[in-house]
């Protein structure tokens, strides 16, 4: 389990014999958070719950998600408030100006989006984690079924055999998650500002007083287009809007400015034009010399379509037709286009008429950026109410479960040492396996056996088939998901522009562009809502599962210690000679990069597949922009979610090939096998439970004539392979 809210108390009674010491192959110390089962814990002296076994660490989590709570209220008051301009989708506007600002600041909020959004996913994790704990009667009554019960380890298993109570609140708290994974990333999205603009070729003497232009004479060949070819020019552009954008000039030269060939290239080649609008392509020609007007040709270009807008620049015969932005292969490429006028060579253009002429400089028409940043109030009020649940089931946790449970390895041992349990005396190192076996059949044989083990075994054999193959699953999906729209979205972009990895780079996380668009028709915002973040949800049950698999790990590391050297139990609510712990079964040292992980992998794909909102302004500036919805990804962000998968998948493989400290029984998180190797039988309990402990060879069983394993606070020797063992015959009466 993630380790980042405190479990307990530290009560340990100081350095001198204070815990396990790093063995020789693991370097660090041992990790679990134990909750032990005492019978004098609770009855005799009352306390109050949230001082107790792992409460405080759930107290923690409550307090956690209740900040991130007060955080989304604090916004949707702030949106509701103080914020007047509402737009029809039902968001509100937080920033709205600079294009590169509202792209920062929709990165950032992101950020922070995934950053709380993993921090309740890992309390919701840490909370389900104790909920499903069982109690020690609640274990008896499995095992007395031939049933056992995880212990230590996140569990689906122990829900069909605790309380129904704790059921439902881990259930609660496992479903009020998913809202949030499938909403959250879109309560907040940039729209991008993108001016329709109309592209007019002149002569050098264009804007000289009494200079020839006729509208009707330069659009001839447009006009007498068959009304078939010409429709969606008719639609967007007709004479009106050439001839507004000509009066617009003259009514207001200043607010165009001049700029060089190489200027103009590199302004204009974009998907979509915010901070300009209309353009004035001037050519090295005049009136006088060799055409009778001053104005050439006229197209128009709008800010969506199959191709780069930007596209003009080197098929402006083809967009005066209406037939560039459907074209899948393109005369020329406009980044092409733009180096080689910055390097010198010269623009010419092609003109509808097919006459080509070169372009000597450009007059561009400035227009204030309205780039938004939106934050919808519908989606933060959903994400509200699952977090309001959410902190509510957390305090019925701590207010209910008053019995104390055995959260993790320390408690189990602890209790099954007082109290033997009955059902698992004569095995006293059966593994998780052995239990299966046996129990599936309904009971066992109870005879003296041989230790074949010969070795120490490797992490990997602590987890069960079943949680390696759902993890490998999910992390398998991550990889193969971002593969496939990899290869799709580069495959895509090849048609119209470069896909090596300094282009993808050029274009951003989460940016949208014309070209990368999902092309699926989706019936409504919702739906494409819904598509952009069902990844979230994928990636969720992959950190609750690859979190799982840790878990497994370094709890058969732990087992492994108490093989390899006398280590002190490490529980949640310690007694003399114990110790407290600040974690559950996850040190710092691998939950901080786990969760780093979940968050990094959260974040990214937020960035890789997202609702793309373009507002288009007509070339006149005049009406209410036209907001186009579609799903946009980021080849780049995607890439980096495909290496952090692989990664992902190679740390988890590679962390199960080490070895365990000594050669010892692999229980897992199995009750039964746990119960099996805690049979100390003419042994004093009470005096090994305060102490130093380890697991091994304690000799001779007075009442079987064969040698015995279980813990001791006294010397003892490692199995001997080929040797023959027993549990105990009797308990102490």
């Amino acid at each position: 389990m993630v380790a980042v809210f405190p479990g307990g108390r530290n009560n340990d009674r100081g350095s001198a014999g204070g815990g396990c010491e790093s063995s020789a192959r693991e370097s660090s110390t041992p990790d679990p958070e134990p909750t032990q089962e005492r019978s004098k814990s609770f009855s005799s002296v009352w306390k109050p719950v949230w001082y107790t076994g792992w409460h405080t660490g759930v107290l923690a989590c409550a307090t956690s998600v209740a900040v991130v709570l007060f955080i989304n209220i604090g916004l949707i008051i702030y949106g509701r408030t103080m914020l007047k301009h509402e737009v029809e989708s039902g968001s509100r506007t937080l920033y709205s100006g600079s294009c590169a600002k509202s792209r920062t600041i929709g990165l950032w909020l992101h950020l922070v989006i995934n950053a709380l959004s993993t921090l309740l996913l890992s309390a919701s994790n840490y909370t389900q984690q104790c909920l499903a704990a069982p109690t020690r009667s609640e274990i008896n009554t499995a095992h007395a079924r031939r049933r056992w019960m995880d212990i230590g380890v996140p569990s689906v298993r122990n829900l069909f055999k605790i309380k129904p109570e704790r059921t439902l609140l881990w259930i609660a708290i496992g479903l009020t998650s998913i809202p949030l994974h499938l909403l959250y990333n879109s309560a907040v999205f940039t729209s991008v500002a993108a001016n329709e603009f109309t592209v007019a070729v002149v002569t050098n003497n264009h804007f000289e007083p009494g200079a020839y232009s006729n509208l009707t004479e330069a659009l001839t060949n447009y006009l007498l287009m068959p009304p078939t070819a010409t429709a969606w020019v008719r639609d967007r552009y007709n004479i009106e809007v050439f001839s507004g954008v000509l009066k617009g000039y003259q009514a207001s030269p200043d607010s165009y400015e001049d700029l060089t060939p190489s200027e103009c290239t590199k302004l204009y080649n974009t998907d979509f034009v915010s901070s300009h609008r209309n353009l004035f392509l001037i050519t090295k020609d005049s009136s006088d010399t060799t055409h009778n007007n001053t104005l050439l040709d006229m197209i128009g270009v709008w800010g969506i379509g199959g191709v780069s807008p930007s596209s003009w620049m080197c098929a402006y015969s083809l967009a005066g037709e209406g037939r560039v932005y459907r074209e899948t292969s393109l005369p020329c490429n406009p980044s092409e286009l733009t180096s080689n006028v910055t390097s010198g060579f010269p623009w010419r253009v092609k003109l509808t008429t097919g006459e080509e002429v070169e372009i000597s400089g450009c007059k561009s028409e400035r227009t204030p950026e309205k780039c938004t940043v939106q934050l919808v109030i519908n989606i933060m009020i959903v994400v509200i109410c699952c977090n309001f649940v959410k902190v509510c089931c957390m305090v019925m946790a701590i207010a209910r479960s008053r019995e104390p449970t055995l959260v993790t390895l320390g408690d189990a041992i602890d209790s099954f040492l007082r109290a033997p349990d009955p059902s698992t005396i004569g095995i006293c190192f059966a593994n998780r396996p052995y239990i299966k076996r046996e129990w599936s059949h309904g009971g066992w044989r109870a005879e003296p056996r041989q230790w074949k083990q010969k070795g120490v075994q490797r992490w990997w054999t602590s987890v069960s088939k079943t949680r390696w193959i759902t993890c490998i699953f999910f992390c398998s999906i991550i990889i193969i998901a971002a593969g496939v729209s990899l290869r799709l979205g580069m495959a895509n972009e090849g048609k119209y522009w470069s896909t090596d990895l300094k282009s993808m780079w050029a274009k951003g996380f989460g940016k949208a562009n014309s070209v990368s668009l999902v092309g699926i028709d989706f019936p409504d915002i919702l739906s494409m809502i819904f598509f952009a973040n069902l990844p979230q949800t994928i990636l969720s049950f992959f950190y609750i599962t690859y979190n799982s698999l840790f878990t497994c790990m370094l709890l058969g590391r732990e087992w492994s210690l108490f093989g390899y050297h006398h280590c002190t139990l490490r529980v949640t609510s310690p007694g003399p000679g114990q110790r407290s712990t600040y974690w559950l079964q996850m040190p710092y040292i691998y939950a901080v990069p786990l969760m780093t992980l979940s968050g990094l992998l959260h974040w990214l794909t937020s960035q890789s597949l997202f609702l793309a909102v373009v507002d288009l302004q007509g070339p006149l500036g005049q009406g209410t922009p036209i907001p186009f919805f579609a799903v946009g990804y980021s080849s780049i962000a995607i890439t980096f979610v495909l290496t952090l998968g692989v990664l992902a998948l190679l740390t988890v493989v590679g962390m199960g090939y080490k070895r365990f400290a000594a050669e010892i029984t692999t229980v897992g998180s199995c009750s039964a096998a746990i119960s099996a190797a805690c049979h100390a039988s003419w042994v004093d309990t009470e005096e090994i439970v305060g102490k130093e402990m380890r697991w091994g060879d304690v000799g001779i069983a007075p009442t079987l004539g064969v040698r015995h394993l279980a813990f001791s606070s006294e010397e003892v020797r490692k199995p001997v392979f080929g040797e023959v063992y027993a549990g105990a015959v009797r308990q102490r009466g």
